[in-house]
């Protein structure tokens, strides 16, 4: 073998060597384990803002809440709550922590409202922020979550009907108005006839509407009563200016109304109506 051919083998070798040595001591990267993040699982981006109606049964608001990874520990997370009047344990009772089980993602968090402690009108909002947890921190797109809190009343038209013994025109009263013939048109509709509005025997068909649940309204149709005003056939309805509602809470009647003719309006007023 000459000496050139022994050179080539020598340092085809060598390079070998080097090539298998660079690949038995290849660093490979450890794996990246992302931090895990305590959120509210909501559909919406940002914070949400949804409104809960307190009923009788106290039926509690259920927020789904969620950490981004899985662990074999139990981990805590940790809330703060902020209202401009709502109280804890007077509007409503929430935890200011929820302990996710091992091997869980989800839970929920559970906030009651307390009925007794709103009117029929009161309304507050309660922000809910997630301060964090066991190893936790708060997602910066869904820690925070609005709750409207306001009371409701089921309507029951055996309480909605019968006398209301306080009715009142501003400081004209009291005088006893009736809500009779009353009958339901659907799930949340009912019709009936208000008698002795205005406090002159006059009676007119409404219709009460609780569809949706933050107001109550009545609705009245223009309609013809027994009287004239200048020789003119008088007509009562509704105030455009005003809608006309009811509370089931209170069993009070508000209605905004008018009386007129063809040829002008004779009087504008409200009459609120209580048992």
């Amino acid at each position: 073998m000459n000496k050139l051919l022994s050179y080539i083998m020598i340092t085809g070798l060598v390079a070998l060597s080097i090539t298998s040595c660079k690949k038995n001591n290849l660093v490979i990267d450890k794996e990246v384990i992302p931090p895990a993040f305590a959120k509210f699982n909501t559909l919406q981006p940002g914070d949400t803002i949804t409104t809960h109606y307190i009923r009788s049964n106290n039926a509690p608001l259920v927020l789904p809440v969620g950490i981004t990874n899985v662990s074999d520990q139990p981990r805590v997370i940790n809330f703060s709550y902020s209202s401009r009047n709502a109280v804890q344990g007077t509007q409503y009772n929430a935890p200011t922590s929820i302990t996710i089980p091992a091997g869980k993602a989800l839970d929920s968090l559970v906030v009651t409202g307390l009925f007794a402690g709103y009117t029929s009108t009161r309304v507050d909002t309660v922000t809910i922020t997630i301060t964090g947890g066991d190893g936790l921190t708060a997602s910066s797109y869904k820690s925070r979550y609005h709750v409207i809190l306001r009371k409701y009343c089921d309507v029951v038209l055996a309480n909605l009907g019968g006398a209301y013994v306080r009715t009142f025109e501003g400081t004209y009263g009291p005088y006893t108005s009736s809500v009779t013939n009353l009958t339901s048109t659907g799930a949340t509709t009912a019709t009936a006839t208000i008698t002795n509005v205005y406090d002159s025997n006059i009676s007119m068909v409404v219709t009460f509407d609780w569809t949706n649940p933050a107001s109550f309204r009545v609705n009245i149709n223009p309609q013809q009563t027994q009287y004239t005003s200048g020789g003119l056939p008088m007509f009562i309805r509704a105030n455009a200016a005003s809608a006309s509602t009811f509370s089931s809470c209170d069993n009070t009647i508000t209605l905004r109304l008018q009386l007129y003719t063809s040829a002008a309006i004779v009087d504008t007023w409200t009459s609120s109506m209580a048992k």
